[in-house]
């Protein structure tokens, strides 16, 4: 069964919360570092040292949000910095506007759900990795779904992971986040998939000189590894309104997680959650 945690307050107390519900597992994650990754953490000018300070300068928020995880947890804001990068590879993700919108990702390695209250802004479910200060994919009590996909790079500059969780906390449709997607500073290749409850749905590909609005394609919209997203996207129209179990069935058939904003729901291995 997949961890369930609530996370509630000012951004502190948000990482706070998630910090002492992991502490376990990422202590042991954090021990398993090389010698040369120790050394690595200890030096401020390092690469992992200078994104922190690029989170720190853009994203106040989350980078609150990462010194209370990193206390809560016992382990560095260094090492949570260089966990940005461990899926790899660049997720597939599919959104379907036929009928009926939805949004599904795939999704790899260890995750945990994640209700986030945040003081004074919107309410969210999320998809997440235990290290993470940000969503995989994830829902606002408005019903606006946001998945985001980052292949790993060499960049030094926040991540445009980031991206997501600001969205889900600030917005309620679609056209405003993509504005702040494309304006905010973060680094790619990275593709950031935004659906609201009307049904708008849009995607924001942010490579290292430029970034483009992706449009639905016969009310389909697809990225990340190709088949793997064509079978969501299949997944997701088989999915009608009337049957919310077939949603529960594609997500718990493989390793992926769906959002209905029309709920506003987020399903995860056969199980569904609102925010």
């Amino acid at each position: 069964m997949t961890l369930q945690i609530e996370c509630e307050g000012a951004p502190r107390d948000l990482g706070l919360a998630q910090g002492r519900a992991c502490r376990i597992d990422l202590e042991r994650s954090a021990a398993r570092r090389s010698i040369v990754e120790k050394l690595e953490d200890l030096l401020p000018g390092g690469s992992a040292g200078r994104r922190l300070r690029d989170v720190k300068r853009h994203y106040p928020h989350q980078s609150e949000s990462m010194a209370g995880l990193s206390v809560g947890a016992g382990v560095s804001e260094i090492w949570l910095v260089r966990q940005m990068d461990a899926d790899g590879e660049p997720a597939p993700m599919a959104a379907t506007i036929q009928e009926h919108a939805l949004l599904a990702r795939g999704c790899q390695g260890d995750t945990l759900i994640r209700r986030s209250r945040p003081e004074g802004l919107f309410r969210s479910v999320e998809l997440t990795h235990p290290w993470l200060t940000s969503s995989l994919i994830g829902v606002n009590e408005r019903g606006l779904g946001v998945a985001v996909s980052c292949e790993v790079g060499a960049a030094v500059e926040a991540p445009a992971i980031l991206l997501a969780q600001d969205c889900l906390e600030r917005f309620e449709n679609t056209e405003a986040a993509v504005e702040w997607c494309l304006n905010r500073p973060a680094t790619g290749p990275s593709t950031v998939f935004l659906l609201d409850a009307a049904g708008e749905a849009a995607g924001v590909e942010i490579l290292e000189s430029e970034r483009r609005v992706l449009r639905p394609s016969e009310e389909v919209l697809v990225v990340g590894g190709r088949s793997d997203a064509a079978e969501l996207a299949k997944g997701l129209r088989d999915a009608r309104p009337s049957s919310v179990s077939a949603l529960v069935l594609l997500v718990a058939a493989g390793n992926s997680a769906a959002i209905d904003p029309s709920g506003p729901e987020l399903f995860v291995a056969g199980e569904r959650f609102s925010p």
